[in-house]
């Protein structure tokens, strides 16, 4: 069985090694720090593998600069995929240059299986920022559905979902928490991706030298701040509330793609952001470690490895979907 596997960011990364054999390949969009010696892992797990630049430039690109790009990876990723696969997984359903992989893998083989592989907390919950652009009105969305299937050649392969995962070519969806998703996706068929999978993929991604954090100390993890929105104020006089009545050491991850501050955190111990919170919780010292964040994916796969997590959601907004999510997977909400 041949299938490939398209990424963007080290979680979903993670849960493909932990799925994919040597027979697979990888197509990856560098959207995060990849370093030589992880490279060169991928390159040895993977039957063959194409990096691409990220689809979030550092900088701003233009208008062109964009369509190029995108017709620069469409070409790539043609010449890339070459045989009959029998699954393709995707997680950026959104995303021109993977919708374009979906046809592709359609061309080479008529019957292959679509799916969707979890994006984290987005399988769960709504945790994007709304889409402004030519994505801010039903009327722009169809000017832009009706220009980009037509300029790349896309068609029916083109769709923009309610939610993540959703693409109507996607048949299947990977995800950890089956019996959670959000109802968007319930029609899809479900499979579980196990216990063994989950562990072997964060073995394979995050080998390294073991991480020292003080025991009895609180790792906050925080989203994009303009995630808030205009909660950002009590957002951080909660993270004040946390670093004050707290004796240990605080330490804090901001997001990778992260470019403002948060003031409460200014005399904690910050944490690499371009390196996955994943990495230090799969080398960490210690399980005496409390995880709090508020919508962050990674409370739910710190829980899911064992350490204490807790979102302070109830404190931030009164989201019923992202409690219930966290309390159905063993997170203490407050």
């Amino acid at each position: 069985m041949n299938r490939v596997f398209v990424c963007h960011t080290q979680y979903n990364l993670s849960l493909a090694s932990g799925l994919s054999s040597s027979n697979d390949d990888l197509i990856l969009f560098k959207d995060f720090c990849l370093n030589s010696e992880l490279e060169e892992r991928l390159i040895n797990h993977y039957h063959k593998c194409l990096f691409l630049e990220g689809a979030y430039p550092k900088k701003e690109l233009s208008v062109n600069e964009k369509l190029r790009k995108i017709r620069k990876d469409n070409i790539a990723i043609r010449r890339f995929l070459t045989k009959a696969y029998s699954q393709i997984f995707i997680v950026e359903d959104m995303c021109i240059q993977e919708m374009y992989a979906l046809k592709c893998a359609y061309r080479l083989n008529k019957n292959v299986e679509m799916s969707w592989l979890e994006d984290g907390a987005i399988a769960y919950f709504d945790n994007v920022v709304d889409s402004g652009g030519l994505g801010r009105t039903p009327f722009t969305r169809f000017i832009r559905k009706w220009f980009f299937s037509f300029f790349f050649g896309l068609y029916r392969f083109y769709d923009l979902a309610s939610c993540m995962g959703g693409h109507k070519l996607l048949s299947s969806i990977y995800v950890l928490f089956p019996d959670s998703v959000r109802k968007e996706l319930k029609k899809k068929n479900l499979r579980t991706i196990t216990d063994d999978e989950f562990r072997n993929g964060m073995a394979f991604m995050y080998a390294g030298s073991i991480v020292q954090f003080t025991p009895g100390s609180t790792l906050i993890a925080m989203d994009k701040l303009e995630v808030y929105g205009d909660k950002l104020d009590i957002v951080n006089h909660l993270v004040k509330g946390i670093v004050d009545s707290t004796t240990s050491e605080v330490y804090y991850k901001y997001h990778p793609r992260e470019t403002d501050t948060l003031p409460a955190l200014e005399n904690c111990t910050e944490i690499d952001r371009k390196i996955a919170l994943e990495s230090y919780l799969t080398n960490s010292n210690t399980k005496n470690l409390t995880v709090v964040g508020i919508k962050s994916t990674v409370l739910q796969t710190a829980k899911k490895m064992g350490f204490k997590a807790i979102s302070m959601i109830n404190r931030v907004d009164q989201n019923t979907a992202v409690a219930s999510f966290y309390q159905s997977i063993g997170v203490e909400c407050r």
